[in-house]
C-alpha cells in the first residue's frame, strides 16, 4: 500500500471502518438512520458510507503494489545540472532571475523555488512540479539528471492508475520508493507518518518518497463533521430512499466552500504527512528535491507556501507564486484528472480548477488565526524552531 497502516487503538468490527458498534447506514432502517445521524452529529463522527464517496471520486482505496526497487536493479547516472532553456512546460516566476530551468518538455507547472521574488533558497535545490510521469522520451531521463529526490503528495487511488491519466511508469524506475507507516489515533486521525526503512539503513542515491497528503477518509469525516444538524438529518433521512439526494448534500456543501475548504482539512488532518516531508526536505542529501502532486497547484501549493513563509519569504511573493498555477488544468486538457484527490465530476470548475489569490490568501490567515501563523504550525505537528533552521540551512546556505 502507499503508506503501511498500523492497526487503530480501538478495535473494529468487519463493518469497513466503521468503529465498534456502527453499521453501515445504507443497511438501516428509516429511523435508525436518523438515530445514527444525530448521535453522530453529536460525537462529531463521520460513517463511512458508500453515498459520501461516489460523487467526487472519494471511493475506497484501490490496491497498489509498492515496494523498494532491488538493489542493483537500476543503474544510476550521475545527477546533472541541464542548462537548456526554460521548458515549455516550466514558468520561472514573476521577478525570476533564473535563466534556466530542467528541460522538462513534457512536465508541466515546473518552477525553481529560487526563483519566487525574495526567496532566499539556492538556485537547483528545490522544485515543484506537476506530477513528472507525464515525461516521455528525453523527458524521463532529464527528470532522473534534474532530481535525486522525489515526494509524490499523490493519493493510493491516483497511484493505483485508477484516474483517467495515464502515466510513464519508466520516469520513476531509476527511483527507490520510500514506504511511510501511519500510525492512527483511535479516532482514525493520523498520529505519525514515518519512514518504514530502519534507522541507519543505507540511504539509496535516488529515491520517490510515497506521502500522500490527502487521506479521503478523513476528507469526508471533515466535511461531514462541518455539515449543519439539519443538513446531517436530512442526509439520514434521504440516505435510505434517495442516494443521488443524499450525495448532493454533500457536494453542495463541497462546492460552497470550495478550495479554502480542501487546504483547511489538509492542515487539519495530514499533519504528519507535513512533517514527514519537511523531514526529506531538511536533508541536504537528498537535494535536488522536487515535490508535485497531480497538478502541482493544491497539495504542492500547500507546502510551497509553507517553505517560502518559514524562510521568510513576503506574503504578496508568495501569492504571487501560487496564481502561476492558475492555468495548469486547462493545458493538462484532461476533464478527469483528479483535483486535490477528487474527481472533477460535478466539481464546480471555476472553483476548483483554477489557482486564484484569495484561495491562499484564506489559507495563510487561517494560519495566523489558529497558530500564530506557518512557524507555530510546523511546531505544532512536531517541526520545532531547530528544524525550521536546518531546513534554512538545507536550502540557504
Amino acid at each position: 500500500a502507499l503508506q503501511k497502516e498500523t492497526p487503530p487503538d480501538s478495535a473494529r468490527v468487519a463493518t469497513g471502518n466503521s468503529p465498534v458498534g456502527v453499521l453501515p447506514m445504507a443497511r438501516m432502517r428509516h429511523a435508525s438512520a436518523v438515530a445514527l445521524v444525530v448521535l453522530l452529529a453529536a460525537s462529531g463522527f463521520h460513517p463511512s458510507a458508500a453515498w459520501l464517496t461516489a460523487p467526487v471520486g472519494l471511493k475506497g482505496f484501490g490496491s497498489v503494489r509498492m515496494c523498494r526497487n532491488a538493489a542493483g536493479g537500476h543503474a544510476a547516472a550521475p545527477l546533472a545540472r541541464s542548462t537548456a532553456r526554460v521548458a515549455c512546460g516550466g514558468v520561472l516566476g514573476l521577478s525570476a532571475e533564473m535563466e534556466v530551468l530542467p528541460d522538462l518538455r513534457t512536465v508541466l507547472n515546473v518552477r525553481d523555488m529560487a526563483s519566487v521574488t525574495s526567496s532566499n533558497i539556492k538556485p537547483g535545490r528545490l522544485f515543484r512540479t506537476a506530477c513528472v510521469g507525464t515525461a516521455v522520451d528525453g523527458d524521463a531521463e532529464g527528470v532522473v539528471n534534474s532530481f535525486r529526490t522525489l515526494i509524490d503528495l499523490r493519493s493510493e487511488k491516483e497511484l493505483s492508475g485508477k484516474t483517467s491519466l495515464q502515466y510513464n511508469q519508466e520516469v520513476w524506475e531509476p527511483y527507490d520508493d520510500m514506504i511511510y507507516n501511519v500510525t492512527r489515533s483511535r479516532t482514525g486521525k493520523p498520529r505519525a507518518v514515518v519512514p518504514s526503512a530502519a534507522d541507519g539503513e543505507d540511504k539509496p542515491l535516488r529515491a520517490r518518497h510515497l506521502i500522500s497528503l490527502i487521506d479521503e477518509a478523513l476528507y469526508r469525516r471533515g466535511v461531514f463533521k462541518r455539515l449543519s444538524l439539519k443538513k446531517k438529518l436530512k442526509v439520514g433521512l434521504m440516505l435510505p430512499v434517495d442516494y443521488e439526494g443524499a450525495r448532493d448534500v454533500f457536494l453542495e456543501y463541497i462546492n460552497k466552500e470550495g478550495l479554502p475548504l480542501l487546504n483547511e482539512l489538509i492542515l487539519e488532518y495530514s499533519g504528519p504527512s507535513i512533517k514527514a516531508v519537511f523531514d526529506v526536505l531538511q536533508d541536504t542529501a537528498a537535494h535536488p528535491v522536487a515535490f508535485y502532486c497531480t497538478a502541482g497547484k493544491d497539495r504542492t501549493g500547500i507546502i510551497a507556501m509553507l517553505v517560502l513563509s518559514v524562510l521568510g519569504v513576503g506574503r504578496e511573493d508568495i501569492l504571487n507564486d501560487y496564481v502561476l498555477s492558475d492555468t495548469v488544468y486547462q493545458e493538462m486538457g484532461d476533464k478527469n484528472a483528479m483535483v486535490g484527490a477528487m474527481q472533477q465530476e460535478k466539481l464546480d470548475p471555476e472553483k476548483f480548477l483554477r489557482a486564484p489569490r484569495y484561495v491562499m490568501e484564506q489559507t495563510m490567515d487561517l494560519l495566523e488565526e489558529k497558530h500564530g501563523g506557518p512557524v507555530g504550525y510546523l511546531e505544532s505537528i512536531g517541526f520545532g524552531k531547530d528544524k525550521v533552521e536546518a531546513l534554512r540551512m538545507a536550502l540557504c546556505e
